[in-house]
């Protein structure tokens, strides 16, 4: 699930994931890979770009070039913060962000996501529209993250219309300036997970585990850098 969490300005962050199958629209039906890469803006605005493969030789009927070569789909992200914890001096305020991912689809002759993707005029699989709130909460077992919110999507094929909220803990014993760990528990409108962060190296890598419906495996790992 999404949250209204950001990195520093200048964060740019390159990510590999293996994605399991139960992750995806049905379009795909086997595990896959996805890479791509994010941009933070002023510590408001974060945009990513996403690639995940195609295999042509599972599509119901291969041409010639299905079989030898691997397609993919693309598609953009955005998050803006609206609101910074504690906000207008409020100790109790929350973070604020709304988002938006695969927001169009040049499929079709662009028609938007409402179309019938089973027809053939739509493809954005990953639509989805979202605004979240983050509360921070220091404890004596480490600092515990809170996330709400409320997503929703154009896709008749896994139609998304629900509310959504996490809980990531961050235990004192795992920080310091060459590991990190966060534990995270979510229910992401529509299945309930688990996973963690780990963060290696200054920073500089995540390594990313989910069990996704407690039973669906996927994981990545991430370069992070902040660009002065």
């Amino acid at each position: 699930m999404p949250s209204a969490e950001m990195n520093p300005s200048g964060t740019f962050m390159i990510t590999n994931t293996f994605l399991n199958k139960h992750t995806l629209a049905d379009r795909w039906g086997y595990n896959t890979f996805g890479y791509g890469f994010s941009l933070s803006l002023f510590s408001r605005v974060e945009v990513g770009y996403c690639m995940v493969i195609f295999d042509g030789k599972r599509h119901p009927n291969p041409t010639p070039r299905d079989t030898i070569m691997f397609n993919q789909d693309r598609h953009f992200s955005a998050k803006l913060l609206l609101l910074r914890e504690g906000a207008f001096g409020i100790s109790w305020m929350p973070a604020l962000a709304i988002g938006v991912s695969d927001p169009v689809t040049g499929s079709g002759g662009g028609e938007y996501i409402g179309s019938d993707v089973s027809g053939g005029t739509g493809n954005g699989f990953f639509n989805r529209n979202y605004i979240v709130a983050t509360k921070h909460f220091q404890s004596s077992l480490g600092l515990i993250s809170v996330h709400a919110g409320y997503q929703f999507n154009f896709r008749p094929d896994y139609r998304i219309n629900a509310p959504c909220a996490g809980i990531d803990w961050r235990p004192k014993w795992v920080q310091n300036e060459f590991c990190t760990l966060d534990l995270i528990a979510e229910y992401d409108s529509r299945t309930f997970n688990m996973g963690c962060i780990a963060s290696i190296w200054h920073d500089h890598f995540e390594v990313m585990l989910e069990l996704q419906a407690m039973k669906w495996f996927s994981a990545g790992i991430r370069y992070k850098v902040v660009i002065k």
